[in-house]
């Protein structure tokens, strides 16, 4: 059996090396998630024996490329300060999501970051739920200017942060963690987002617009939508969920600034939604549904006449669900006003200044592949 080779045999670059005892090594590759070998070096197989993400031994350290040196000696390897400076003006923003992929929100940011003259530098953070209160506390212990929080972790971190805004104190959610000294306080610019596209299909006054409304999901937009929906005297708002436990949730967190209306949790059943949107002058869909080509929340026949619809669906200019409103002379439109207004507030929280809109447009109409022109279009009277 050829003779294995030990981490400390290997040739490391822009390192500097440290004689020190074996326990010492030890205590130190435990702590920077290291899983230490049975044999008697304890960094053998420190390039694939990484068990957490805790330190970064890439280009300036460890990796599969590295080669024995042909010396033995217990060390441990330290980066050299110089590769770990970061330049101060280059502002630092976890986006921490359940998944690493990009995200409309990164690419229409980056833009205007650029376009102000900014630096930033966005991180994706994956994290499982379980795993949000530690990336919480290292958002907190690090450099950084903020994050962006994404769903399925909007709710949880409010409970993390060290204050919250109004509007995320009422909603029971945060969209954006801004940074002061190691203290975390929270934002929900879902809020800003939602009432802009309320605004762009209600009637200008308002007291004209509907006093009934329906909203499926229960998620951190449904939050928002339902904070929005309650600020401007709604008198009777139903949540539609495929889970009921998770809409009756959302009623639970609103108990005391609802106490005033009706506020209710509905089953997802096809007759119980019809009998409601009988009722009701406005639908908000805060789901998925509708993402894919074709897909509805609501069966054609079930839609009443001249409903307003807010469908909160960003990469297509008309849904099926806002086509069947139209048809039935309704108005609707979908998310992209939403988004870009929240975009802008996200901006202005983390920046302290204004975002120019017609870099978030043109930046979010490139991500979908449309004409900057097309976006936020609302279909109706």
């Amino acid at each position: 059996m050829p003779e294995r080779t030990r981490t400390s045999d290997l040739q490391v670059r822009n390192l500097t090396l440290y004689p020190l005892s074996y326990g010492h090594v030890r205590e130190v590759a435990e702590r920077e998630g290291f899983e230490p070998s049975e044999e008697e070096t304890p960094f053998n197989g420190l390039a694939n024996r990484r068990t957490r993400p805790l330190c970064d031994l890439s280009t300036q350290a460890a990796d599969d490329s590295m080669e024995p040196s042909g010396r033995r000696a217990r060390t441990l390897l330290q980066p050299d300060p110089q590769h770990l400076r970061r330049d101060p003006a280059v502002q630092r923003v976890p986006i921490i999501a359940q998944s690493p992929s990009p995200t409309f929100i990164e690419a229409v940011l980056r833009a205007a970051f650029e376009a102000g003259g900014q630096q930033v530098e966005f991180e994706r953070w994956e994290r499982k739920p379980h795993q949000l209160p530690d990336a919480i506390a290292e958002l907190k212990a690090g450099d950084y200017a903020g994050a962006l929080v994404v769903a399925p972790h909007k709710e949880k971190a409010a409970a993390l942060m060290t204050s919250l805004s109004e509007d995320a104190k009422l909603t029971g959610a945060v969209s954006v963690a801004v940074r002061d000294g190691e203290r975390l306080r929270g934002y929900n610019a879902d809020v800003d987002g939602v009432r802009a596209g309320l605004v762009a299909i209600l009637p200008k006054v308002q007291g004209k617009w509907p006093r009934n409304a329906i909203v499926l999901g229960a998620g951190g937009g449904a939050r928002a939508v339902v904070s929005v929906l309650i600020s401007s005297g709604f008198q009777r708002i139903a949540v539609f969920n495929r889970h009921l436990h998770r809409a009756e949730a959302l009623v639970g967190h609103f108990t005391r600034s609802a106490r005033h209306m009706d506020l209710r949790a509905m089953p997802w059943h096809e007759t119980i939604i019809e009998a409601e949107l009988a009722r009701t002058g406005l639908l908000v869909n805060t789901t998925a549904i509708g993402i894919g080509e074709g897909e509805t929340p609501i069966a054609d026949e079930a839609l009443p006449e001249n409903l307003f619809v807010l469908d909160l669906v960003l990469d297509h200019a008309t849904t099926p669900l806002m086509r069947q409103a139209k048809e039935r002379g309704g108005t609707a439109a979908n998310g992209q006003a939403s988004f870009l207004r929240a975009s802008a507030e996200t901006y202005r929280l983390l920046t302290g200044g204004d975002a120019d809109e017609s870099v978030l447009r043109q930046a979010l109409a490139a991500e979908i592949g449309v004409p900057a022109e097309g976006l936020a279009v609302v279909v109706g009277d």
